[in-house]
């Protein structure tokens, strides 16, 4: 067999179900590229992170967009052409999965707002000028984009699993025991880190009683996260 009918065979194999939950894992990984900016890149021209003011902050923002747009872009088509699994969906949401949604991004918007002692975006928005809080809600936007990976790689790995599709919401499970437990370190806070988690839970549920439909999917995450 020559060398090119080998990569064209190998190209049409089937995916193992642990593929999946290696693209998650990339996700969360292209997440942690920030804590290499910060740790091992910025300090050797931006100095330590404490001391940043507004235009190392917004720089850092800007550096961690790109990072995570590249890594969101190559596994979108990476997951295409090798796992032959396009994570795009355009199916509709029912009306009660939209109301269920509604209801589970209202109650994240509301735990925000016991947290912040008031809504989150404008909490945020009185702590920054406007230039710092636009770039800041935009790394979210990104953020949440990863988070969205996770949990749909995540979903596929167990339905690849039990070979078929299933309401449980096991992407929310992958997300919780990835994103949400480092809050965990990250924050030093058991209860912040736990409250994480039970958000990583509610995606996972979100993007399910969305019908999987990427848009309405990720501005429910989305709006559940910044509100």
């Amino acid at each position: 067999m020559k060398a090119s009918e080998k990569r064209a065979a190998a190209s049409k194999k089937e995916p193992s179900a642990w593929d999946y939950l290696w693209y998650a894992l990339y996700a969360f990984a292209g997440l942690g590229l920030e804590m290499v900016l910060l740790g091992l890149i910025e300090p050797l021209f931006l100095g330590n992170a404490d001391g940043y003011g507004t235009p190392e902050r917004i720089l850092h923002w800007t550096l961690t967009i790109l990072c995570w747009a590249a890594v969101i872009v190559l596994l979108v088509k990476s997951s295409r052409k090798r796992l032959h699994y396009d994570v795009r969906s355009s199916s509709r949401p029912s009306a009660g999965g939209i109301c269920f949604s509604a209801v589970l991004t209202a109650a994240c918007i509301f735990l925000n707002a016991c947290d912040w002692g008031t809504l989150k975006i404008v909490g945020e928005f009185s702590r920054k000028g406007l230039l710092e809080f636009l770039f800041q809600y935009l790394y979210y936007a990104f953020e949440i984009g990863l988070v969205f990976l996770i949990v749909v790689f995540g979903q596929r790995f167990f339905e690849a699993l039990l070979k078929k599709k299933s309401r449980v919401p096991f992407g929310g499970i992958v997300l919780c025991c990835t994103w949400g437990a480092i809050h965990i370190l990250s924050r030093g806070n058991v209860l912040t880190g736990l409250g994480v988690m039970a958000f990583a839970l509610i995606y996972g549920m979100l993007y399910l009683a969305m019908s999987r439909n990427t848009k309405a999917a990720f501005f429910a995450m989305l709006a559940a996260f910044i509100i």
